[in-house]
């Protein structure tokens, strides 16, 4: 949870609604689905706060390891053993070391990172989304599974805004972001991450797909399997781990994909018009 007063939004937490624990490793597990992680940070929460003794994170550390049932994902990327759920109601993941979450003086120097690390260090959706993509992901994700997945996946959201803007020829203004049926619009695209029904088999995280220790950035054969050229959303689509069997998949995902952006123009387009 770092600080910071050059950054308008806290993206790790937002609000009292969702919260990101991507940099913490939380989607770094072969099965990174909704239940599998659910269950991780359920089961590390339950284990931290039955060893309330911060002297003794050691027996924790074993008891953890012990009782997991996933493997890692990309080897060389760190799934921190204090990411946890940090509210009663399991709407918000966090770091449970962090004194906000404790109460107590600084522990964070007994996770791999170390407090100056977890403190100081800022994900590239901070630097590389505007103000209003970020606040469109804010404002239309209350769920900390698909906001964590939506926030850091830059060319999802980024990609998004070049269709709709190209289309409308401006902009998206951020003051139209608080608009209910706008908000609307982006969830609806936004969940796509989650319900994607041309998601691929092979273990894929967004746009990177891992062999070992090392990762890789998918493509999709479109000259080679379809001879076709590439879809004018083929970012949007490698983003959402497609795989496609036929053309006619293929097709029908940019079908799917432009009813998105149709619907979200036709309600902003009414939106600009009335304010």
């Amino acid at each position: 949870m770092p600080q910071s007063s050059h950054h308008p939004i806290m993206l790790c937490q937002p609000d009292d609604k969702k919260s990101c624990g991507a940099c913490c490793g939380l989607y770094n597990w072969h099965d990174h689905s909704r239940d599998a992680l659910n269950a991780i940070l359920k089961l590390q929460t339950e284990l931290f706060l039955s060893h309330s003794n911060y002297d003794n994170l050691n027996s924790y550390r074993v008891l953890r390891n012990r009782a997991l049932k996933n493997t890692k994902l990309f080897e060389t990327i760190y799934n921190c053993e204090f990411l946890g759920f940090i509210d009663t109601d399991h709407k918000k993941v966090g770091c449970m070391l962090h004194p906000e979450v404790t109460g107590s003086t600084e522990l964070r120097n007994h996770c791999f990172y170390g407090a100056k690390v977890c403190n100081e260090h800022f994900c590239p959706s901070f630097s590389c989304l505007s103000t209003t993509q970020q606040q469109s992901v804010v404002r239309s994700v209350d769920d900390w599974y698909l906001y964590g997945l939506v926030i850091t996946d830059i060319d999802l959201v980024k990609e998004f805004f070049k269709h709709i803007e190209n289309k409308i020829g401006e902009s998206i203004k951020e003051k139209n972001l608080g608009n209910p049926g706008i908000t609307d619009a982006f969830g609806s695209f936004y969940r796509l991450k989650q319900d994607w029904k041309f998601k691929a088999r092979q273990n894929r995280l967004g746009k990177y797909y891992f062999s070992e220790a090392e990762y890789n950035i998918a493509r999709i054969e479109y000259g080679k399997e379809w001879g076709v050229p590439p879809s004018r959303f083929d970012k949007i689509l490698v983003s959402l781990e497609s795989e496609f069997s036929s053309l006619d998949q293929l097709n029908e995902a940019d079908i799917i994909i432009d009813e998105k952006l149709t619907r979200f123009i036709r309600v902003y387009s009414t939106a600009f018009i009335e304010s």
